[in-house]
């Protein structure tokens, strides 16, 4: 092609030179080492030829030579001249280990049965209540043979044993989605045992051990590397970072963190590219995965934050109940001049357990896991899959989180996002050259970053079964979700995501930097076009030494078979030495000679892509001829072609880029008070750079701890500070003060952490009365997403560690999905309390009707049965509709609650529930009640005269049996008709309190704003309030259930009662909410009576 003709060297005119001379040289990789510390330093001991004590808590070989190592493991029998040909332990002696050190197998946590499971759930706090409620109900059978107390107790045993089956059921479903630690370890690896190379089971490796790693294997064990032939590893699973790390066989230096010797191989790592030979260190639990698994599974699992207000909900209903039930048996005992035991146990029957009985809502708990699961389901539709139902309230509750980066806040995708070539920056790049084959600048480039590149292009039939896999995966996910009871709101929106996300397949696979450059060259030159033009003669890969690779490529095309071109990419600083001119547009041959100026702009560049967290990789090319075609090096690295006088081409800047709507995210999780902490593994110049695009750190004022030993003890003008930036390293020496003033900032970067630190950070922050929600995709994450009041694991790229730690999964991995989840979380919040106020309201005129027959000597307002058809049929279904009411204005612009201040059940809620609407209905009760006796000529004080005696239960009541006469008109009444009428004001009470509760649902859909402003959108609490009046009707009218029940048909009193008292509880509510709108911040009103 004429591109090659118009190639010029540094020489003079257009000919090239004939290369001879032979440099030293030998090169590394340049990409940057993200991975964290796991353990201790550790310092190198003196050796010992004592293998019977080999320690695998703090290994020393790491920071041993090679001679030092086979001394200290002479049984491993390591071949020094050729460590390819050791021996490896002998099979006796790998049995006496494998009986001292246990198998290499991870100690699987224990798993609780599941009919401990299953009674488990009765550790419900309302369960728990209503279990005594039914134990209550069976006393009171047992001691005054009522057959409907007999009723009472199955029905509410019946209803506690569905509860905790929906629970246990619901969770077993959610858990067995997550798999376990034990799938991401190899199953077999290849060791050197008896003298020569075998397979075997991992379970049967040994410290001491000799194993050989290749591209594609997973590492076995915790090994150090004797030999390492350009050997990378991902740490993806354990760090959470996706860089991979070059590994080497030189010894680590003194005080080297483990995890950051460059020369282990940790168990669960993925190699490719090279291969390596490594020995044993640590097995098992000992391990670094083995390590972060203990960790995991010592971390208890916290109460939600729901859990934690319902049993401040039961503890203020027990307190209610008893004392309300004491007060009214003592003074039913002197009232009614109780003295033998008969009549005392009747009345510890009638006043004490009914009253406590009667002050649990006993359809409360139904209601509240209705509403949670109405919630998850909401959830599932933004890709929010929920395992444990009462996290969706704690999420709501959420005042911090602690997000991982990579895969979470970034797209885990490595891209090209700028370029410095012939002195000019340039971000968004565009096709400029005419031909891809001359020395134009571009086409340097173009031409180096797509064959000084071991990414290769994924073929269309590899696209397609890898297309085939994600779909299968999908579906995978699909059916698993499934089995939850909001399975099908989780299917719907990953089917609806899945051309957005799961559909994009890889064009390149390889090492992420060369993917990146690959696929952003590939965009302006055909990368495959170019490759068959230009065959690579010979090639020099990344090692950890030299820091660049090199190709020696011929164009098919060239006019003269001498003539060849050396390309180079590497480490910036390393690449600049080994040119002396540099790619220009305007330069003669394009190429200008590389003067102080021109190096001062370079450091300028390379210090700011740096300081922005970029990955940053130099290009370099030079043309020249050769009478050879056979390149090589001897074993002084002594190249027959140049390497040095090259000609630079430019810095290519890369990153993993944030998710597109993550900085949106961010901004509402500020606005809705709720900090972001960035916790990290990755290098803490790489998390600023992601904080700032963000706007997790708003400025660049932060406190900046990034060596250890520089945080001193004082926090002095700390408070200026806006942000901090933070290093793993210096978190073991923050003092307790220094912890509060960095929790204290709205943006907060923790980098180069560890299991350990994520797990303290969490704690910190808890310590601090935070709710903390953690964000994680690694199995480094999994301790403090179980130690997190809610932990949030990805769907899609997590670890199945990480999922199984979770609480809730995000099917799309996306962090703003979170922010959906907040609200959602606050709006059931406000929806329970809404419904607690609503279901509350029936209980005092439930109580009153009791207190009636002890304390006034009248009869029964309700028959128990009705009690039961109003907690668990009636009001259900308006109860449930609140989980559909849409949330109040600016619900998302309010602080996340205090979780010891606003309470779910507050004494404001309860002056409201009891003593507001409470009374209201109660009252309306009382008078429908009065009217319908006097419809038979009845008045209450005719219930005081010596004729009219009820103190036993045995006129006007369900077992009356006996004629009675009034002593006032002189009418007398049998039995029959006493039941009758006793039936007629029971069903009156019943109308009334019941209809009254179905206008009250309207007032409570609100706490703020007016009723009339919000609106009625919501359709189900129209069908609510449907269901619940054919109810009414159907336990009031129908004849046999009015039997069942103790109801008889009453005419049109209570129906014109409701209404009225429904206009009453709206006019107050109305008024109350005007006051509490216009109300001046901090009334004594307002916290007195807003609930």
């Amino acid at each position: 092609m004429k591109g090659v003709n118009q190639a010029t060297g540094v020489g003079t005119g257009n000919t090239l030179p004939v290369w001879q001379e032979s440099p030293t040289g030998s090169f590394a990789e340049a990409d940057i080492q993200d991975d964290v510390e796991l353990g201790p330093k550790h310092t190198p001991s003196p050796s010992s030829s004592d293998e019977s004590l080999i320690d695998q808590t703090n290994p020393v070989e790491p920071f041993m030579t090679l001679q030092e190592i086979a001394k200290m493991h002479a049984a491993s029998h390591i071949d020094l001249s050729n460590i390819e040909k050791s021996r490896g332990i002998d099979s006796t002696e790998a049995a006496k280990r494998l009986l001292q050190y246990g198998k290499n197998i991870l100690t699987p946590p224990p798993k609780t049965p599941e009919w401990k499971r299953f009674l488990k759930q009765y550790q419900n706090t309302f369960l728990v209540l209503l279990n005594i409620c039914a134990v209550l109900s069976l006393v009171a059978f047992i001691l005054v043979k009522d057959i409907i107390n007999l009723y009472l107790a199955i029905v509410l045993a019946v209803v506690v044993f569905l509860t905790a089956f929906l629970q246990y059921h619901e969770e077993g479903k959610a858990y067995k989605i997550t798999d376990s630690f034990s799938h991401m370890l190899a199953t077999t690896c290849n060791v050197l045992r008896d003298g020569r190379q075998q397979t075997m089971d991992v379970e049967q490796l040994v410290p001491g051990d000799l194993i050989v790693l290749r591209n594609g294997d997973k590492v076995p064990a915790d090994i150090v590397l004797l030999l390492c032939r350009g050997l990378t590893t991902e740490l993806a699973s354990l760090t959470g970072e996706s860089k991979p790390v070059v590994l080497t066989d030189k010894p680590s230096p003194a005080e080297t963190p483990l995890f950051e010797c460059n020369n282990v191989a940790f168990n669960g790592s993925l190699c490719f590219d090279g291969m390596a030979i490594g020995l044993v260190l640590r097995t098992g639990d000992l391990t670094a995965i083995g390590t972060i698994a203990k960790l995991s599974s010592e971390t208890e699992i916290r109460e939600s934050t729901l859990q934690k207000e319902v049993k401040n909900f039961v503890k203020v209903i027990a307190v209610v109940s008893i004392t309300m039930a004491l007060i009214c048996f003592v003074l039913s005992v002197f009232l009614q001049g109780a003295r033998t035991a008969n009549a005392i146990i009747t009345l510890f029957v009638n006043g004490f357990l009914v009253i406590i009985v009667a002050n649990v809502p006993q359809g409360l708990p139904a209601t509240v896991t209705s509403l949670l699961s109405l919630a998850a389901r909401n959830m599932a539709l933004h890709s929010v899959l929920v395992k444990r139902i009462d996290c969706v309230e704690t999420l709501g509750s959420t005042s911090i989180i602690c997000s991982d980066k990579t895969g979470t806040l970034t797209k885990n995708e490595m891209t090209v996002t700028d370029l410095w070539y012939s002195e000019r920056l340039v971000k968004r790049h565009r096709r400029e050259t005419k031909s891809f084959f001359g020395q134009e600048p571009q086409a340097l480039l173009y031409r180096v970053g797509i064959l000084c590149n071991r990414a290769e292009p994924v073929s269309e039939e590899a696209q397609a079964e890898m297309q085939d896999e994600i779909a299968s995966q999908r579906s995978l996910r699909i059916s698993d979700v499934s089995r939850l009871s909001w399975g099908v709101s989780v299917q719907k929106s990953i089917l609806s995501n899945a051309s957005e996300q799961d559909d994009i397949v890889p064009k390149f696979t390889g090492n992420p930097s060369d993917v990146a450059l690959l696929a952003y060259c590939d965009k302006f030159c055909p990368s495959e076009a170019l490759r068959r033009e230009y065959p690579i003669l010979f090639e020099v890969p990344f090692n950890s030494t030299n820091k660049w690779q090199l190709m020696v490529v011929k164009s098919v095309s060239a006019p003269r078979d001498e003539q060849y071109e050396v390309l180079m990419k590497g480490a910036p600083e390393v690449i600049l030495q080994r040119c002396t001119t540099f790619a220009s547009r305007g330069a003669e041959n394009s190429q200008a000679a590389i003067t102080d100026e021109f190096k001062e702009q370079f450091q300028e560049t390379y210090q700011n892509f740096a300081s922005q967290g970029r990955r940053v990789l130099a290009l370099c090319s030079r043309a020249f001829l050769s009478e050879t075609s056979d390149f090589s090096a001897n074993e002084q690295n002594e190249y027959n072609f140049p390497t040095t006088e090259l000609n630079f081409i430019g810095l290519v800047a890369i990153m993993d880029p944030p998710r597109d709507n993550v900085p949106a995210a961010i901004e509402k999780c500020h606005h809705a008070g709720v900090k972001v902490f960035m916790v990290t593994g990755d290098h803490p110049l790489t998390g600023r750079a992601i904080a700032k695009q963000i706007g997790l750190l708003k400025t660049d004022n932060n406190i900046e701890l990034l060596e250890k030993g520089t945080t001193g003890s004082s926090v002095d003008g700390w408070e200026s500070y806006d942000g901090a930036v933070v290093h793993g390293n210096c978190i073991d020496g923050l003092s307790d003060e220094q912890w509060h003033a960095i929790l204290s900032k709205p943006g907060v970067c923790f980098a180069r952490t560890t299991p350990a630190h994520k797990l303290e950070i969490v704690q910190r922050c808890q310590n601090m009365g935070n709710i903390v929600a953690v964000t994680g995709d690694g199995v480094n994450d999994s301790p403090a997403l179980k130690q997190a009041d809610v932990g949030i694991a990805m769907g899609l790229k997590g670890s199945a560690v990480a999922q199984e730690a979770a609480d809730i999964l995000l099917m799309d991995d996306n962090f703003a999905s979170i922010v959906n989840g907040i609200e959602e979380g606050r709006i059931i919040f406000d929806n329970i309390k809404k419904t607690i106020a609503y279901t509350m309201a029936h209980i005092f005129p439930e109580v009153l009707s009791a207190v009636l027959s002890l304390l006034a000597g009248l009869p029964a307002g309700l028959t128990a049965m009705q009690v039961l058809t109003i907690d668990l049929g009636t009001e259900l279904g308006p109860a449930i509709s609140l989980a559909y009411e849409k949330p109040e204005a600016n619900i998302m612009d309010r602080k996340p609650r205090d979780s010891k201040k606003d309470r779910l059940v507050s004494p404001s809620l309860l002056f409201y529930s009891y003593v507001t609407a409470g009374c209201i209905i109660s009252v309306a009760c009382v008078i429908t009640y009065i009217l319908i006796y006097g419809q038979h000529d009845i008045k209450m004080a005719d219930f005081y005269r010596p004729q009219l005696d009820t103190s036993g239960g045995n006129f006007f009541s369900l077992t009356a049996s006996d004629p009675v006469v009034v002593q006032r008109t002189g009418q007398e009444f049998s039995a029959q008709e006493q039941r009758v009428i006793f039936s007629e004001a029971a069903t009156a009470w019943y109308i009334c309190l019941t209809v009254s509760q179905f206008c009250h649902i309207w007032c409570v859909r609100t706490r703020i704003t007016s009723i009339f402003v919000h609106g009625f959108d919501n359709k189900l609490t129209f069908y609510g309030v449907g269901i619940g009046l054919v109810l009414v009707i159907f336990f009031s009218y129908v004849p046999g259930v009015q039997n069942f029940v103790g109801s008889a048909t009453v005419g049109w009193i209570p129906w014109v009662a409701a209404p009225l008292t429904g206009i009453v509880i709206l006019f107050y509510n109305e008024v109350a909410k005007w006051y509490f709108r216009r109300a001046p911040a901090g009334s004594k009103l307002v916290r007195m009576f807003s609930w």
